[in-house]
Formats: structure tokens, sequence, C-alpha cells
């Protein structure tokens, strides 16, 4: 029974940190008539931090996807930025976004590839788990 109960709970650590990122849904203001959306989709999940006109949206945030609803028609200004802690290079977007009432308007990011020491470190993370699991699994 001892076996059975800990291999699931590695099953259940494996499956709980194999996708943490978010689809985020945020609010610039409170909703009126005269305001439409953004969403910004990164071209894969990455940790973020995200302003609108400076105003600070989100900090440190891991998303695949964001969306942020109740922006004021006219032009506003988006600056999304990615540290390069797993990435070859940083992100540094800035762009100015035309939104028009009732709209949703996209921008779609490219994210530069992961970096060698992003796979170094996946690599003896994985290893590790599954020689942790082996010796659980050996051990009656």
């Amino acid at each position: 029974m001892k076996k059975i109960t800990q291999t699931l709970f590695a099953f259940f650590v494996l499956i709980m940190f194999s996708s943490c990122a978010k689809n985020l849904v945020v609010n610039y203001a409170n909703p009126s008539p005269n305001s439409g959306n953004i969403v910004i989709k990164p071209s894969s999940q990455i940790r973020v931090n995200l302003t609108v006109n400076d105003s600070l949206i989100l900090d440190d945030k891991f998303v695949k996807k964001i969306t942020i609803m109740n922006v004021p028609s006219g032009t506003n200004s988006i600056h999304l930025s990615a540290n390069s802690e797993n990435l070859k290079q940083g992100i540094d977007f800035k762009s100015d976004v035309i939104v028009t009432s009732g709209k949703t308007n996209s921008k779609l990011i490219t994210v530069p590839p992961k970096s060698n020491g992003y796979y170094i470190n996946e690599g003896i993370t994985y290893l590790g788990f599954i020689t942790w699991l082996a010796l659980i699994l050996s051990n009656p």
C-alpha cells in the first residue's frame, strides 16, 4: 500500500508541474461603453511583466495568453518584458495599440528560443525525478 501511495504522489507532482501557465483575463478599468479589449498572445508560454499606459497590469506571471478588458478607446501603449532567465535573449516589446469601442485588438509576440541552460536544468530535473521514482518502486 505504501508503494502505491508513493507512486500516486509522484505522478501527482509530475502532473502538477507539467503546465503552470495560464490564460489570464485582467480588467484595466471599470466597464464603460467607450472601451475595448486587447489580447496579447506570445508564441510560447513565458513569464512576463506587462504595463498598459505605464500602469502595471502583470508582475512576473507565467502566461499563455493575456486578455486585457475595458481598455479606453483610442491609442494605448503596451510594454511587455520578459527576462532572459530561460530564453536565449530577453523580450522588450513596446507597441501602441489603437482600441476601438466594443472591439478586441490582438498582438502576437514572438518569443525567442529557450537557452541551453534551460534544457540542461530540465534534463537534470527529470533525471532526478525518474531516479527518485525508480528508488521508490524498487524498495518494498
